[in-house]
């Protein structure tokens, strides 16, 4: 019962039962007390059910009780006779002929309650009955610690388990928290890109031109009317406005190329790769676009075009690469869109992103993962130093959410 025992009230019945039923006892008590030694449970077996007269009695805290001096004082008391020794108990008079035995339930200087029993007098004469009583009110003194500990255990873990809870909740409400923040960044980086571009372009551009245009029609009026050295400086005006023209188209198109918005992704492609190789003659890029205009979803347009835009760039910066696999394809059975870029280049340990050095290395990882991620893709790099380096994202058509 001791060893099994897992709460106080069902332990201190059975204990009760069998004492009075394996020892022959003709009645058993138990009563728990509380630090104040207000009574917290109580049971009984046995001939009588008069237990309820003790409690009031213990209740109100009176010393003429034979169990209130086991409690405050000896700890263990043993008897013939209960009439005589318990004048003053008002069940004393139910037990003429009998004798009694009370135990003080303590372990590790904590009092749990009192154990009581009524016998035959001959048992309440005997030692070793005596000792097996005191043996067994402090194996219950020892079980009722064991059943504290445990429900203490319980409590701390339950804490643990709703502060666990809690942290998670947090953890997850700021997690989203910051991924609607970096979708809301991302989103607004794009419109800013745009605005940008679209200033550039009607601003600086058409003025550039303009006066471009307005140098060459001044140089036509003024072609034999002036000599060809005071016309030098002039002419030489042209191909820097020429240039600066380019410039400015070059850097509205990196920020936000318009054929994105007017012929769609797979014209972007092949427009970036071209300007790629005008750039970066030494790489030779390998195109392989196995999925329609009508087939991309609108919200993965200028998410795949910055990952292609930043991937490209990192092979041209950081890998030594002369080839590149440029692969957009739809895999119909899966239901998904899947974009690789594979180079040949010296590749890196891949380790060395999670360090902080490698971090500061600009390689613009982080921010492809993340693009890919808060659209509802999956992102992964691969890479063996001087064998090369693979990015892919894939995402799932089920999946894909548009930033913003």
């Amino acid at each position: 019962l001791i060893i099994r025992g897992k709460e106080r009230k069902p332990l201190i019945r059975s204990i009760c039962r069998s004492l009075v039923q394996n020892r022959g006892y003709h009645n058993a008590w138990i009563i728990l007390l509380n630090e104040d030694y207000t009574v917290l449970e109580s049971a009984e077996a046995g001939q009588r059910n008069d237990l309820k007269l003790i409690l009031d009695r213990v209740g109100k805290n009176d010393p003429a009780l034979w169990c209130w001096k086991v409690l405050k004082e000896s700890g263990f008391m043993a008897t013939e006779d209960t009439t005589h020794a318990c004048r003053k108990c008002p069940v004393s008079g139910m037990y003429d002929g009998c004798g009694g035995m009370s135990a003080r339930l303590t372990h590790n200087g904590k009092v749990y309650g009192i154990l009581t029993v009524s016998l035959p007098p001959e048992f309440s004469r005997d030692t070793e009955e005596h000792a097996l009583f005191q043996d067994v009110a402090d194996d219950i003194a020892f079980a009722l610690h064991s059943i504290e500990i445990e429900k203490e255990r319980q409590q701390s873990e339950q804490a643990l388990r709703e502060a666990r809870d809690a942290l998670e909740r947090r953890v997850r409400e700021r997690t989203q928290e910051l991924e609607v923040l970096s979708s809301r960044l991302i989103s607004a980086q794009e419109e800013e890109r745009k605005r940008i571009a679209g200033d550039l372009h009607d601003g600086i551009g058409q003025c550039l031109s303009a006066v471009k245009f307005m140098v060459e029609t001044s140089l036509e009026q003024l072609n034999g009317k002036v000599p060809e050295s005071d016309l030098k400086s002039l002419k030489a005006l042209v191909p820097l406005l020429q240039e600066a023209s380019e410039e400015v188209r070059t850097i509205v198109m990196n920020l936000r190329p318009s054929i994105l918005d007017d012929l769609g992704i797979l014209a972007t492609i092949a427009w970036f790769c071209r300007q790629f190789k005008t750039i970066y003659a030494y790489i030779e890029i390998y195109e392989q676009i196995e999925i329609e205009e009508d087939q991309m979803p609108d919200p993965l347009k200028t998410i795949l075009f910055r990952v292609i835009q930043e991937a490209m760039n990192n092979v041209a910066k950081h890998s030594r690469a002369s080839r590149v696999d440029l692969i957009l394809r739809r895999h119909a059975a899966e239901n998904e869109v899947e974009l690789v870029v594979q180079d040949n280049g010296r590749g890196f340990d891949t380790r060395s992103l999670q360090s902080l050095k490698a971090s500061r290395k600009g390689f613009g990882i982080t921010g492809m993962k993340e693009r890919v991620e808060l659209s509802g893709g999956a992102f992964s790099v691969d890479s063996v130093p001087e064998e090369g380096t693979t990015i892919r994202a894939v995402w799932q058509y089920r999946a894909i959410r548009a930033i913003s």
